[in-house]
């Protein structure tokens, strides 16, 4: 082969390098995104603020809160048992198959709180009232309502208490076996003792002012379960309201049974009464029939 036949070899350089495409940017990043949450932002809260308008034309908006949780115009903050010795039941009877074990270690503080024990005669309890609108509602009645007809007084366990009088505050009284029952002013000594309270008064409840009412329920004979309904003005317009114990029970009340017509009787440590084998104890518990018994024979031990 003649050299001009040989011609001179290409050398290869590198192969280009491919050429990258821009990474996808994110849809929660993308300007488009942005512009759409901005629009639909703006036509929310002009929707929001046209709805609220419309509401408030029809009711101001503090009060329409209030509605929508379920509040009305005169608030139950509380609903209080009041026990012995602070003005509540002198004596209680505890139901036939309470816990005489626990009963027999201590007496509860409140025994119709805790032990489920009912009041003797009377049984008084506090309610705390509270108005939330502006303008002050106005209570104008207050009366008891039987959820059942009273019946015979209830035995079980009997423990009675001795008086420590009555105290000199003001409190309303009804007794709930007698018909038609009405809250009475309980004023020993006052000129207005004995009188209709709501035929001369009214209770005032200003927004956020707590007021408390002491009701004293009576029944001398019979066992009585009621509610409480509360008639007052707001807004324009008489309504009425149900008051319950806590738990949404009816309240109770039961008139003295028979001494022997209890199936045991706790007597009071302030006696220091022994036991009938001569030993000490705090919480003696004797039959209805040796309670009976020692009534009758003016005695204040039974052994």
């Amino acid at each position: 082969m003649s050299p001009r036949n040989k011609r001179p070899r290409r050398r290869k350089g590198p192969a280009p390098a491919p050429v990258s495409s821009p990474a996808p940017v994110a849809w929660w990043k993308r300007p488009v995104t942005w512009l759409l949450t901005i629009v639909v932002g703006a036509v929310a809260t002009w929707l929001g603020a046209v709805v609220l308008g419309m509401i408030n034309q029809w009711k101001p908006a503090n009060e329409l809160a209030e509605q929508l949780a379920g509040r009305g115009p005169v608030v139950v903050l509380d609903v209080k048992h009041v026990p012995y010795p602070q003005e509540g039941a002198f004596n209680y009877v505890y139901p036939a198959g309470a816990d005489l074990a626990r009963l027999d270690a201590e007496r509860p503080d409140d025994p119709a709180a805790e032990a489920g024990a009912v009041d003797i005669e009377r049984s008084t309890w506090e309610i705390t009232l509270v108005g939330t609108r502006d303008e002050a509602a106005e209570a104008v009645d207050l009366r008891p309502v039987l959820v059942e007809p009273c019946r015979a007084p209830l035995t079980g366990v009997f423990e009675p208490n001795p008086s420590q009088g009555d105290s000199q505050k003001l409190v309303l009284v009804t007794h709930v076996d007698r018909p038609n029952p009405r809250m009475l002013v309980e004023d020993p000594g006052g000129e207005d003792a004995g009188t209709p309270f709501f035929a001369t008064h009214k209770i005032t409840l200003p927004k956020g002012e707590k007021n408390v009412i002491q009701v004293r329920a009576l029944s001398a004979k019979q066992h009585c379960r009621w509610r409480l309904e509360l008639d007052y003005l707001a807004e324009g317009r008489r309504q009425t309201m149900v008051i319950s114990a806590p738990g949404d029970k009816p309240f109770e009340v039961t008139g003295s049974a028979g001494d022997s017509s209890y199936t045991w009787v706790y007597l009071n440590s302030f006696d220091g009464c022994r036991a009938k084998d001569g030993s000490k104890t705090d919480r003696l518990r004797i039959t209805g029939a040796e309670y009976a018994q020692m009534v009758r024979d003016g005695r204040t031990c039974p052994y």
